[in-house]
């Protein structure tokens, strides 16, 4: 009997396989990965923190400066252009360090820090500390 089982083709050997159990284990090693990955993401989500960001403040301020600076259109243009680009990687690198920024005024009420000053500083960095930027 054993001479059999040795020469006996791999596909022989393969048919006794119950293959609705194979995939209803894979399903089952499947699901129970991604329920650990998917409750990562979620405690992940909780510990964040949620902060305001006054953006129309900020931009308002910067516009008034620049209508009152008397530049060419060109140049107000490009300093628009380049401080609307700092604003948005503020508020992004905000995010990559795990915070959530809403835009102050949507909130109707709460007591979530309001980051305004922290982010129109780092815009100012990132700027070159563009002149007139505040009132």
């Amino acid at each position: 009997m054993k001479n059999i089982l040795a020469t006996e083709s791999l596909r022989g050997r393969m048919g006794a396989v119950n293959w609705t159990a194979v995939a209803l284990g894979l399903s089952m090693v499947g699901s129970a990965l991604w329920g650990v990955w998917a409750t990562d993401k979620l405690l992940a989500l909780d510990k964040r923190e949620v902060v305001t960001v006054q953006l129309s403040r900020i931009m308002g301020d910067f516009i008034e400066a620049e209508a009152r600076a008397g530049r060419p259109p060109e140049e107000t243009k490009m300093r628009v252009q380049a401080y609307l680009q700092a604003v948005e990687a503020s508020v992004e690198h905000l995010g990559r360090e795990g915070r959530t920024v809403l835009v102050a005024e949507a909130v109707v009420a709460g007591s979530t820090p309001d980051l305004t000053e922290a982010v129109r500083a780092d815009v100012a960095r990132r700027v070159g500390a563009i002149p007139d930027a505040r009132r």
